[in-house]
């Protein structure tokens, strides 16, 4: 089993105030675990998105040390039915303590394949400071079949991504082309009125039907229902999504039902959320602005060594020689602290202010391509080391892209075009089978192509990357021998 994991500072609630989830969470002492289930029908497992909530209200800060901070581990297996662990992982995290407000978490989104069966899902922080550990374990049941649709999926914004998003921004995931605030449960404000939704629905053939969205109240009574909207989906599936403005909802806790039918076939899902008072809303949206007013001596006052070379080593990068890479191994820990912040405050598109968006985007592109592009097997390299990792980490997101799975004798194969500046293009292959993405063929001059790519790939593939590109590789190649 393999898992992939993605770490989201949040100071307070994504979008307001504190999700009655993770307010149980400081009175009960534990991380909160939300799980959504997504069926993927050609491995004929469930897909599992498990979003963790770890409070910071239960850590204490490390006293004593330059920038204090919170430091803890967190620890999760997962087990079947019979008890046997079926994936273990550990891991550090760290949190200034200017972020540490009442109602201040860290999300750790965790994403895994499930075969049919029943399984647990357990997660525990241990403090470093106090040494306490606070452990949760949640249920799970894996899809047996096919199913209708995946499970709910709720969140205070969603949007489709745009040519200025070239990787996920703070507190976001990619879901397809939707950049989706994940949370563990939707807290709705005065201030914040729009629930988004999204699910999955799968059918063998391409299918119709409609779709409908209730709020009810906790006893079942509905306040706000929307008419039945015909929808389409796809042969092998699609996503579903949309939006309410619940504006006037009245403070309480609610429910959200989705009743979708396609042809002979209908489901509901279900999931709760709350809606907050207007005093408590402010309070918190206060609050939620100062804890992000972090520049880059913060943002790097708060790591120890460890984590301090871990945000340098990717830098290479993007470095330039007056940044003089090559001394930093030889300073002191304040050194370094104070190396990496006037790395970033060089990069800074907006200087005078606390906000350096040139390196949030960049470590959140290292932390997406960790997420997504990381090798598997003993042998296998962190997502950005490798070739996509790379490519990801120093252009962003592609602006269009190609995948192909193995047909024939072509492997697997990607193609990434990124329209705007040189005008670039890289096609990568999987020649292992095994997810190991290769960088084939490039038009950037700081990257190295491979000779003889068009036989790894095959004819048939080179054929097929030419039409989308609009390129004649194949012409190419008789023109130029050498090529």
């Amino acid at each position: 089993m393999m898992m992939r994991r993605l770490a989201l500072a949040v100071a307070g609630a994504a979008f307001g105030m504190l999700p009655a989830a993770i307010a149980t969470a400081y009175a009960q002492g534990g991380p909160v675990v939300h799980t959504v289930r997504f069926y993927r029908a050609e491995h004929q497992h469930t897909r599992c998105k498990a979003f963790v909530a770890i409070p910071y209200a239960l850590l204490e800060p490390a006293a004593g040390s330059p920038g204090m901070h919170l430091s803890y581990q967190v620890e999760v297996r997962i087990a079947d039915s019979t008890g046997l662990t079926l994936h273990e992982e550990t891991w550090s995290g760290r949190a200034p303590v200017a972020v540490g407000m009442t109602d201040a978490h860290a999300l750790e989104v965790l994403e895994f394949p499930l075969a049919p069966g029943k399984y647990q899902l357990e997660v525990a922080v241990t403090d470093s400071v106090t040494g306490r550990r606070f452990a949760t374990q949640t249920s799970l049941e894996a899809f047996s079949a096919g199913p209708v649709a995946s499970d709910l999926l709720l969140s205070p914004e969603m949007r489709v991504a745009t040519e200025a998003d070239s990787v996920p921004g703070a507190g976001q995931i990619l879901f397809g082309n939707t950049l989706v605030t994940p949370a563990v449960e939707l807290v709705l404000t005065p201030l914040r009125t729009k629930a988004y939704y999204l699910l999955e629905a799968y059918a063998e053939e391409e299918a119709s039907g409609t779709m409908a969205v209730a709020i009810m109240t906790e006893t079942g009574q509905v306040v706000v229902r929307t008419p039945p909207t015909t929808v389409g989906v796809p042969s092998g599936g699609g996503v579903l999504k949309g939006q309410m403005d619940l504006a006037g909802l009245p403070e309480g806790s609610y429910q959200m039902r989705v009743s979708l039918t396609l042809g002979d076939q209908a489901v509901e899902r279900t999931l709760p959320f709350r809606m907050q008072g207007m005093h408590a809303a402010l309070v918190a949206d206060s609050a939620r602005r100062a804890a992000e007013r972090v520049g880059d001596a913060g943002y790097f006052a708060a790591m120890g060594e460890a984590e301090l070379d871990a945000a340098k080593e990717p830098l290479d990068y993007i470095a330039e020689s007056k940044d003089n890479l090559k001394i930093y191994d030889d300073l002191s820990l304040q050194a370094k602290r104070r190396f990496l912040a006037e790395f970033w405050q060089r990069r800074d598109p907006t200087q005078g202010t606390d906000k350096n968006e040139n390196r949030e985007q960049f470590y959140a592109a290292i932390a997406y391509a960790d997420l997504h592009f990381t090798e598997p097997g003993r042998r296998g390299r962190e997502g950005w080391r490798t070739d996509r990792g790379r490519v990801f980490a120093k252009n962003g997101a592609p602006e269009d892209s190609l995948s192909r799975t193995r047909t024939g004798k072509a492997p697997p194969y990607s193609v990434w075009r990124y329209s705007s500046g040189k005008n670039r293009y890289y096609i990568f292959a999987d020649r292992t089978g095994l997810g190991n993405y290769q960088l084939m063929h490039t038009n950037d001059l700081k990257e190295a192509s491979r000779g003889g790519w068009q036989d790894i790939v095959t004819t048939e593939a080179v054929i097929d990357i030419s039409r989308w590109l609009g390129i004649d590789f194949l012409r190419e190649d008789r023109l130029n021998p050498e090529f």
